[in-house]
């Protein structure tokens, strides 16, 4: 082979070359500590490192996340737990209140003591961290709890990635610790009168001991008997009729019920509690609620099934003072009207409300007092159109529905004027009757020696017969004025789905929650809109398209085309009956109330749905109905802080005892109190624990200015039941607070596990790169000199 210079110049460049590359790579692994800097010099390596960096990405995340995470859990946690001290504080000052030796002075004491440890929980509900607040749900910047109690945030949750596909709440939501639901915990329902044994009361006329019998107020027991409850006109226990008690409400399974029990004087309580637990769906080998009286004469209804909240219940009976021994004469109608129009027909009150009823019944009829001769009640209790206790001054026209023209007393026709008064109304009555008439507490009374027997006849302009008098308070289930504080009313029937047991929401159709078919179903709407002007309306379901029909004349006729609109979806289509929903709804109330209905033409060359949506938004900047986090139904007039608005909304089937139908929806009712139920809502169950101590409210009663608070007996249940239910949040705060610091630690310690196994992989050894970097650079140099040598060669080197 012939070795050439320039041979051996290209050997030496490529010699060169490739030494100088092994001591720059050599010098880069102990620059950077790295083997490789480039994918290509190792891919395996490479492909390694790749997974190792990604794995220790989502460490980082992993760890970063857990730890914010964990700390809001933990503020959370604390919070809570100064939450459930506060709760505690708050049980023993209701314990110490409900001790009967407190006096006036010292409940008010108690009470303000109480609403500083409630406003002190209020506070804690609001607490926030670095500007979020931890019990808001997701929208960390609002404040969940307003100075009424009200809720503002959401139900969702937070949640932190600990791991591939596997993440941690980290939040307890306002919505549920709040407004939450335990289903370990039943519904107990009962009435709010207390039952007085009518024997012991009146011996002078029930017992055959006569006039020598003490009078004692005893409560009634399971062993008295109906007699005993209803009472009776002499001493003689043979010839006393029988009781109709008119039972109505919603059973275990969502069901609405009405229904008549006919009871025997001589049979006990315990018959009768047996027969409303059997309308429940009892039966002799399974038992859905038990049905007891407590002490204090009133009966309960407990639901058996643990976390079920919607049993409801309306009770009141009638006897006919002259009915027969062992029948039940005029006390048997099938309609409350029927019933309040029939003479000397006795109503036995079980519950009892501070509600604003609507006047619904056409005629009234004389009873006599079952203990005091010569003393005759007509009708019963009246109320001007605010709900104010009817006086001898009080206008008629204040009174009774404007459509009403006229009274018949007997023979005599009373037109009613805009003068007409009730003392214009006593006086015909007590030249009917012979007698002398007044009015106490909103009740016509008439005391005569002869016996008064007389029926009251409210008629419209054509002579015909029209609702115009209320009824009694405890027959009187759903046709109820909303109550109204302000510039809002608010119905007291929580909207339930049946399905699911969980409050209805704007979406929910009215049908989930009636649980049956609607079709042909109506809802009676009795109003004042928020200018002053009353009107009555029609809600009809029908599955050929849901309508509204509106009385604007006061002629009981709907037929004009101006009073009539169709319920439209979203979409402009007509509505079927079981598709509608409680924003429809709401939307009704709104357009009603507003004063602002779908008219022809407006706006001008317009379909009946943008009729609609023209009226709707109309009325929305005016007045607003919606349903809230209860399912209540609500009404806020937005153009007055004391608003003119009046409204009440029922089945049309409500008061119908034929047994062919029932009352399938309820909004407003004075149906028996629920004293304890699985759901809570804890500032507004806390502001009534809080009035039954300053009223002095030890148990249930109908007769003090809130018949229907719980008393401090009851709200000791209860304010367990809130202690247990935020107990329950701390301990679910606490176990997902060591879960996120369990996976913190688990992600800091595989980051220092996978950078060790990184660094074996990639890294590069320096001591045998220092090694391997000597022994290049020593070649290199030889190299270098070498081929200096040899290129500086010249022929005389070989002579």
């Amino acid at each position: 082979m012939r070795i050439t210079n320039n041979l051996l110049y290209t050997s030496s460049i490529r010699n060169y070359r490739t030494a100088s590359e092994k001591l720059y790579n050599v010098n880069q692994q102990l620059g950077t500590g790295l083997k490789i800097q480039n994918s290509y010099e190792d891919t395996g390596i490479y492909v390694d490192t790749m997974r190792l960096n990604s794995q220790l990405s989502s460490l980082s995340q992993t760890t970063e996340s857990s730890s914010k995470a964990s700390s809001f859990a933990k503020n959370t946690d604390s919070t809570l737990s100064d939450m459930t001290e506060q709760l505690e504080n708050f049980k023993t000052l209701l314990t110490q209140a409900s001790n009967a030796s407190n006096s006036t002075t010292s409940l008010e004491a108690i009470a303000l003591e109480l609403e500083t440890i409630r406003n002190q929980i209020k506070n804690l509900a609001n607490t926030s961290i670095n500007g979020q607040y931890l019990f808001s749900g997701s929208a960390l910047n609002t404040q969940p709890i307003s100075s009424d109690g009200s809720y503002n945030g959401n139900g969702a949750s937070l949640t932190a990635v600990v791991g591939s596909g596997l993440s941690l709440a980290y939040n307890i939501d306002g919505q549920s610790l709040f407004l939450g639901s335990d289903s370990d915990y039943t519904k107990t329902i009962s009435t709010n009168v207390s039952m007085y044994n009518q024997s012991s009361l009146h011996p002078d006329i029930m017992s055959t001991s006569g006039t020598n019998s003490t009078s004692t107020e005893e409560y009634l027991t399971e062993d008295d008997t109906i007699r005993d409850m209803v009472g009776d006109t002499d001493s003689d226990a043979t010839n006393d009729p029988n009781t109709v008690f008119y039972l109505s409400g919603r059973d275990t399974g969502g069901e609405t019920f009405t229904t008549k029990l006919t009871i025997s004087p001589s049979s006990s309580i315990s018959d009768l509690l047996e027969s409303i637990g059997n309308a429940y769906g009892n039966t002799s080998t399974n038992k859905l609620v038990d049905v007891s009286m407590n002490a204090r004469g009133q009966i309960e209804v407990t639901d058996l099934s643990s976390g079920n909240n919607v049993i409801e219940m309306n009770l009141f009976a009638a006897v006919d003072r002259d009915a027969a021994s062992g029948t039940s004469g005029n006390a048997d109608q099938n309609s409350v009207e029927d019933l309040v129009a029939q003479g000397n027909v006795d109503i036995i009150e079980f519950n009892a409300s501070n509600y604003t009823t609507t006047n619904s019944a056409s005629t009234i009829a004389s009873r006599a007092d079952t203990y005091e001769s010569d003393i005759y009640y007509i009708g019963y209790p009246l109320e001007d159109s605010s709900g104010n206790t009817a006086k001898a001054t009080t206008l008629l026209s204040d009174m009774m529905p404007s459509n009403v023209d006229s009274i018949v007393v007997g023979a005599t026709t009373l037109a009613i004027t805009a003068t007409t008064t009730v003392q214009d109304l006593l006086d015909v009555v007590a030249t009917e009757t012979g007698g002398t008439a007044r009015i106490e507490n909103g009740q016509m009374i008439v005391e005569s020696t002869a016996t008064v027997s007389i029926q009251l006849t409210a008629q419209d302009a054509t002579t015909t017969a029209t609702a115009g008098f209320s009824i009694p308070d405890a027959a009187n289930y759903t046709v109820r004025g909303f109550e109204k504080d302000g510039n809002t009313l608010t119905g007291n029937v929580s909207q339930v789905v049946i399905a699911t047991d969980e409050y209805a929401t704007a979406t929910t159709k009215l049908s989930e929650v009636a649980g049956e078919d609607l079709n042909g179903k109506a809802l009676t709407v009795a109003y004042t809109d928020k200018s002053g002007a009353s009107y009555t309306a029609t809600i009809n379901l029908s599955n050929a398209g849901s309508t509204v029909a509106v009385d604007l004349n006061g002629d009981g006729d709907t037929t004009d085309a101006d009073e009539n609109f169709t319920i439209f979806d979203s979409q402009g289509n007509t509505t079927a009956a079981n598709d509608v929903t409680y924003q429809q709804l709401t939307d009704v109330m709104s357009m009603l109330t507003s004063g602002t209905l779908p008219t022809d033409g407006v706006p001008a060359s317009s379909t009946d749905f943008e009729e609609y949506n023209y009226a709707l938004k109309t009325a929305a900047s005016s007045v607003s109905a919606s349903i809230d986090d209860e399912g209540k139904l609500s009404i806020v007039d937005r153009t007055a802080s004391e608003s003119k608005i009046q409204f009440s909304m029922y089945d049309s089937d409500t008061g119908d005892y034929s047994g062919t139908t029932s009352t399938a929806l309820s909004f407003m009712a004075n149906d028996s109190v629920t004293t304890a139920s699985p759901t809570i809502d804890l500032f507004d169950q806390l502001d009534e624990m809080i009035e039954a101590v300053r009223s002095g409210t030890f148990r249930m009663d109908s007769e003090s200015d809130d018949p229907r608070n719980i008393g401090m007996q009851n709200a000791l249940a209860v304010i367990d039941h809130i202690a247990d239910h935020v107990e329950k949040a701390h301990t679910k705060i606490g176990a997902l607070s060591n879960a996120l610091t369990s996976a913190n630690a688990t992600a800091t310690t595989l980051t220092t596990s996978i950078t060790t196994i990184q660094t074996d992989i990639v890294g590069v050894d320096l001591t045998e790169a220092y090694l391997e970097y000597t022994s290049i650079s020593t070649s290199y140099q030889t190299m270098l000199s070498t081929i200096s040598k040899v290129m500086s060669m010249s022929l005389a080197n070989y002579m």
